[in-house]
């Protein structure tokens, strides 16, 4: 994930308290699955490590919505319109290397967004965001 776990869940933990988000049990659940992947993961994955039903699904998703509007989960967005999702500490920005075929997300440190803003200003765009994932073939893939 880039952040040490200790931090990460320390910042979550503060960013949850400071929020007006209520903690039900199915979200501590799903909270302690995130916590515990190494790298970001799809909605089927995160149910599975929260142990709960399979009707749950909506549930996890509700979750992720929740945790994002308070800043703490961040989307992976895949090819295929679906995403992953991993938490964040609050303010984090980064984007990911994604493989094709196992949808395995490896951190990209860097971010062009500097340039890129400067680039779009000089054309004419006003209040520029970004969305940038690479995505290949991971060599477990290959």
């Amino acid at each position: 994930m880039g952040q040490s776990t200790d931090n990460l869940k320390k910042a979550v933990t503060e960013r949850l308290q400071s929020s007006s988000l209520r903690i039900t049990k199915k979200r501590r659940r799903i909270l302690e699955a995130l916590l515990n992947f190494d790298r970001p993961e799809t909605a089927v994955e995160i149910r599975e490590g929260a142990s709960l039903p399979e009707s749950d699904l909506v549930t996890v998703y509700r979750t992720m919505e929740a945790f994002e509007s308070i800043g703490i989960l961040q989307k992976v967005p895949l090819e295929n319109g679906g995403h992953l999702f991993e938490l964040i500490v609050p303010g984090d920005h980064h984007h990911h290397f994604v493989c094709r075929e196992c949808h395995k997300a490896e951190r990209l440190e860097m971010c062009l967004f500097t340039e890129l803003e400067k680039r779009a200003k000089t054309l004419g765009f006003a209040k520029v965001a970004h969305v940038m994932e690479v995505y290949g073939l991971c060599p477990k893939c290959q």
